[in-house]
C-alpha cells in the first residue's frame, strides 16, 4: 500500500507538489493539518509571545489578518477536495495547532465567529476530518491523535512563568490519559501533528522565535510508542525536518511542510503490518 503522508500547508499548496502527488497516485492520504496561515501575523504572534497581541495591534487590524489566515485555510480545504476527487480517495485530515477548530483561542481567532475548519471538510465529497480517534482503514489501524499537545518544553523551567507551567502540566497528565485510552487496541499506524519528544522536536526556525532551541514533542507520544511499538508513526508540526528515525520496532516519518513543496510516501505492507520503504517528496 502506497501511503501519502503531508501537512503543513499554512496557505500554500504548490502546483509542483500536486502534480508529483497526482503522478504517485497513493492509495490512502493522510493530513497533518496546519492548513491555512499568515506570515504577518506569525511575526506579531512571536513579537508580542504570551501577550495579547490582538489588542496590541488593534481590532480592525487584527481582524484583517485573522481572516487573511482563515481563508487561506479555506482554500487548501478546497484544493484538497479536488486532489481527492482527480485520484478518487478519501483525504483524511488530523487537526494543527494552527487550524481554525472547536476550542481555538483568541490567540487564533481574535474573537471572530468563524465556521471551524472540520464543519467546512464535513461539505465537501473527498475531505474527511478525523481527530484524537481510532479508524480501520484498508485493514489497517490507525489511531488519528491530532491538535494541539503540550510541548515538553512548558513542562520544564524556563519558558514560562510557574502558574503557566503549572496548568500546562495538568493538560499535558490529561492528554496523556486521553491518549492512553487506546492501550487496548492494536495501533499499526498512529498519525499525529506534533512529534513525539525526543525525535525531530528541536526548533530551530529562521528568524526571531522565543522557543529557537527549545524542545516541543510530546512526551506521551514517546511513552506510547515505547508501550505499543506501532509500526509507524507520522508527524508534521516541525517545518525545519524531514526525515525518518527508528524507535524499537516503529519507524518514526517527519513529513517535511507541505508549504515547502515536501510530502512524504510511505509503502507499506498491510500484510506483514511493518514499513517497506519511505521516499520524501521536496
Amino acid at each position: 500500500m502506497k501511503i501519502l503522508a503531508m501537512g503543513d500547508f499554512h496557505g500554500k499548496f504548490p502546483g509542483k507538489l500536486k502534480k508529483r502527488i497526482l503522478k504517485e497516485d497513493p492509495d490512502l492520504i493522510l493530513c497533518t493539518g496546519d492548513l491555512g496561515g499568515s506570515d504577518e501575523l506569525l511575526k506579531y504572534i512571536f513579537k508580542y509571545f504570551h501577550q495579547k497581541w490582538w489588542n496590541i495591534v488593534g481590532e480592525k487590524k487584527a481582524n484583517k489578518l485573522v481572516l487573511e489566515d482563515y481563508n487561506s485555510g479555506k482554500r487548501t480545504i478546497g484544493e484538497l477536495n479536488k486532489l481527492g476527487r482527480k485520484l478518487n480517495k478519501k483525504v483524511f485530515v488530523i487537526n494543527g495547532n494552527w487550524d481554525f477548530v472547536t476550542g481555538s483561542k483568541w490567540e487564533r481567532t481574535a474573537g471572530l465567529e468563524l465556521d471551524r475548519y472540520p464543519t467546512l471538510m464535513k461539505r465537501t465529497k473527498n475531505v474527511q476530518p478525523i481527530n484524537r480517534s481510532f479508524k480501520k482503514i484498508n485493514g489497517l489501524n490507525i489511531l488519528f491523535f491530532g491538535g494541539s499537545v503540550t510541548a515538553k518544553a512548558y513542562t520544564q523551567k524556563g519558558v514560562l512563568s510557574d502558574e503557566e507551567r503549572a496548568k500546562y502540566i495538568k493538560k499535558n497528565k490529561k492528554q496523556k490519559e486521553q491518549l492512553n485510552r487506546y492501550n487496548k487496541n492494536e495501533v499499526d499506524i498512529l498519525f499525529a501533528h506534533y512529534p513525539p519528544a525526543g525525535y525531530f522536536d528541536k526548533v530551530k526556525y529562521k528568524g526571531k522565535n522565543p522557543m529557537n532551541g527549545k524542545l516541543v514533542g510530546f512526551e506521551g507520544y514517546t511513552e506510547f510508542i515505547r508501550k505499543k511499538q506501532p509500526a509507524l508513526f507520522v508527524c508534521g508540526h516541525m517545518h525545519e525536518y524531514q526525515g525518518v528515525k527508528n524507535f524499537g520496532k516503529t519507524v518514526i516519518v517527519a513529513t517535511g511542510s507541505a508549504k515547502d513543496g515536501k510530502a512524504a510516501i510511505i509503502d507499506f505492507d498491510e500484510v506483514m503490518k511493518k514499513v517497506k520503504s519511505v521516499k520524501f517528496l521536496k
